[in-house]
């Protein structure tokens, strides 16, 4: 889409005051690295010398609550927004085509807690794969799911692509791992799917978002 240049300003101004300035880019080299991920389209543009779609605005938002801005200041002004993890998906997912606002996750890269007990663990969405496979590891635990790009790829990016790994014909894909998630919906407010069993009354709301990709 083509934001007269009165509303792009309008749109950083309600950028920078809702993350700060120095988590909000609208440079043209910042816009570029944004445009595309691992995809077969992302290389077709690459390999011809074009330009692909570039995104307006790139946001990192460092806590739910700021994330959750975003998504109310895109809504208002009628923007796409296109998360964006590690950037090392296959299908085309991370690519801006409509421009808009890429939400960018990394800085959301806590580990929450790791219950040893029940062997589960909370993370945030923008953990690297191997980060937490590694803290696993110092507690003698594994993440039983580790697809090819577990160096860069995020934990958001494992739900979204409702992938598979290396040992997933023993233990699952992405989508059999996870029991509950808290989902920032596009109007800008939280959602928190309950952990019950998957025989339990009612709709599988958790399986709406895993595979959003």
């Amino acid at each position: 889409m083509v934001l007269h240049p009165f509303q792009r300003e309008a749109i950083y101004s309600e950028l920078a005051d809702a993350l700060g300035p120095d988590y909000v880019s609208v440079s043209a080299s910042d816009r570029l690295i944004y445009t595309g991920d691992w995809s077969w389209m992302s290389q077709v543009w690459l390999d011809r010398g074009e330009q692909p779609p570039l995104p307006d605005f790139i946001a990192h938002p460092g806590t739910p609550a700021e994330v959750c801005a975003v998504l109310q200041i895109a809504a208002r002004h009628s923007l796409p927004v296109v998360p964006w993890g590690g950037g090392s998906g296959s299908q085309g997912g991370a690519a801006p085509l409509y421009g808009g606002i890429v939400l960018d996750t990394k800085r959301l890269d806590k580990i929450l807690e790791i219950d040893e007990r029940s062997l589960t663990v909370r993370a945030q969405a923008g953990v690297i794969g191997t980060t937490l496979e590694w803290a696993l590891n110092e507690r003698g635990l594994t993440l039983p799911h580790y697809p090819s790009s577990a160096n860069c790829a995020t934990l958001g990016g494992y739900l979204a692509a409702r992938g598979s790994g290396v040992i997933s014909t023993k233990y699952g894909k992405a989508e059999d791992l996870v029991l509950s998630a808290e989902v920032a919906l596009p109007n800008g407010t939280l959602m928190r799917t309950l952990p019950v069993p998957n025989h339990a009354s009612g709709p599988g709301l958790l399986q709406l978002f895993v595979g959003s990709e």
